[in-house]
């Protein structure tokens, strides 16, 4: 493995949450190089926020083997385990399992005072250039049902990205964005992999979700298909573009 991979999946089987027994997806090898920016693309159901999840360290390999940041996840256990999840930021999809319960800075916050055993008022001060960088300040005091899509995605990126991680997973992040939404994450994931001032100027290891490719493929580094439970790395946009696949030419939209 190249010490500059941060993901590293060889002949992996997403474990499926719902029901024992085989996975919808397998035989994913897959490495991710440190600084670089993956679009996954297949469509709804096809086992991307799986992917995801099990990326991040929070859901066990069914098969194969799993290295974050040229660490086997399989030994690991308690504080060693820990240590490598906070290095991730995961924004899920839909509204971003947010604690409905929990006003919007009490969500932000709550990585910090979970893992570095800060107080509301202490965490609060800390997060608060980042809640301004992401236009969410006016909200802070406002509960996530209280708010519209656009709005309650931003409070769930702000959680993903309130512990400094090296790696962001975003499931989805562009469903049901109008244009000037889809500009503003679109210059934010650019900010995050270049080296966002909330990461101290380090540029971020960025993978996107998404079931629809084409309005990303002048963001993405490399790419990645999944289609009726096979995995293939694409390539550049130049290999994408030149791909018949049907299954790829729907997530682009293409007319059949």
């Amino acid at each position: 493995m190249n010490t500059s991979d941060v993901i590293e999946m060889v002949g992996v089987e997403v474990a499926d949450s719902r029901r024992p027994g085989r996975g919808p997806l397998a035989g994913v090898d897959w490495s991710v190089a440190r600084g670089e920016c993956w679009v996954v693309s297949g469509l709804q159901g096809s086992g991307i926020s799986g992917l995801l999840e099990t990326a991040a360290g929070l859901r066990p390999v069914a098969a194969g083997e799993l290295k974050l940041f040229g660490e086997s996840l399989a030994p690991l256990r308690g504080d060693e385990l820990t240590g490598i999840r906070k290095r991730i930021g995961v924004l899920f999809s839909g509204t971003g399992r947010l604690f409905s319960s929990l006003t919007v800075m009490e969500n932000v916050t709550l990585p910090l005072r979970y893992h570095e055993d800060l107080s509301l008022s202490a965490a609060a001060e800390i997060v608060a250039p980042l809640l301004e960088a992401l236009g969410i300040e006016s909200v802070s005091a406002s509960f996530p049902a209280h708010l519209g899509r656009s709005w309650t995605l931003r409070v769930a990126l702000a959680r993903s990205l309130a512990l400094r991680p090296e790696l962001l997973l975003l499931d989805d992040p562009f469903s049901g964005l109008d244009s000037g939404q889809f500009r503003w994450w679109r210059t934010l994931i650019e900010s995050v992999a270049s080296g966002h001032p909330w990461l101290l100027g380090r540029p971020a290891t960025v993978v996107i979700g998404t079931d629809t490719l084409r309005p990303l493929l002048g963001l993405g580094h490399r790419f990645a298909l999944i289609d009726r439970g096979a995995w293939r790395v694409l390539g550049d946009r130049q290999n994408v573009l030149a791909c018949e696949e049907s299954g790829l030419r729907e997530v682009l939209g293409d007319p059949s």
